[in-house]
């Protein structure tokens, strides 16, 4: 008689118990696990989580991005996004100028207190990832990353 701990083989051959071998589960979990070391270093930064970071990564690489632009490319609901750069701009990480094509859309930059932060966050944020990937030999983190940015850009080029 078998534990409901104990490996098992699956429908494709390879051991483990049935949560180890859903490919959609591990990547869940393991999004989870990096989400909040990184969440974690956000707030040690002074930043709300890892979405707010994002956002300010995003509007401080010197590309001007519509507030709909930022939200599709991140892809995050607008409504969300507003209330992301409310609070950015509020901490003086953030300003909102008008764009010079259209006067009702409004093109969020990061300001140098902003830029400053990112620069903190993505020291700490390697950390972190480096910490929680320290059992992956640096080449097998390469083909993870490649991998996993492989199915980022077959998503995008669907859509």
């Amino acid at each position: 008689m078998s534990s409901q701990n104990e490996p098992r083989a699956t429908s494709d051959g390879v051991a483990g118990s049935p949560e180890t071998a859903d490919l959609t589960w591990l990547a869940h979990r393991a999004a989870e696990a990096l989400g909040a070391a990184f969440n974690r270093v956000s707030r040690e930064a002074g930043l709300a989580d890892l979405r707010d970071w994002l956002v300010l990564a995003l509007v401080s690489d010197g590309t001007q991005r519509t507030q709909l632009e930022i939200a599709n490319q991140l892809g995050i609901d607008k409504t969300t996004l507003v209330s992301l750069l409310d609070r950015l701009v509020r901490n003086g990480l953030v300003v909102r100028t008008f764009s010079e094509k259209d006067r009702r859309v409004r093109i969020p930059a990061a300001t140098p207190a902003g830029i400053e932060v990112v620069g903190k966050v993505a020291i700490a944020r390697d950390a972190a990832i480096n910490e929680r990937l320290a059992a992956i030999p640096p080449a097998d983190r390469a083909i993870f990353h490649s991998v996993l940015w492989s199915i980022v850009e077959a998503d995008s080029a669907q859509a």
